[in-house]
């Protein structure tokens, strides 16, 4: 198989590697998420970029961090994983939260 046809699998490894460390199938994660089993297969395979709110479920699941999560289906960068804003910038993007483009 092209690894581009996985351009998730740092994701899926640990994934994959977490269900199995707590001992659980495919099919107990699946209803540990409220998801198919055939999507719990698809997040282990890869192929496609789970949704924000997998990521949460999937965290809080498994017991894996969510900012890693985020890292590896590429939601963030490592970077920004790993140096978050400081606070001046957090005010900062306070302040222009509510800007139109007016």
């Amino acid at each position: 198989m092209d690894p581009d046809e996985r351009p998730f699998t740092g994701f899926a490894s640990l994934v994959r590697r977490a269900r199995r460390e707590r001992g659980q199938s495919q099919r107990q994660l699946s209803r540990a998420l409220g998801m198919s089993d055939g999507y719990v297969g698809h997040l282990e395979s890869g192929r496609f970029r789970p949704n924000v709110q997998t990521l949460k479920a999937v965290s809080e699941v498994l017991g894996l961090t969510y900012g890693q999560l985020a890292v590896e289906t590429g939601y963030i960068t490592r970077d920004e994983f790993e140096n978050p804003i400081d606070e001046g910038q957090l005010a900062r993007l306070n302040e222009i939260g509510d800007l139109t483009e007016q």
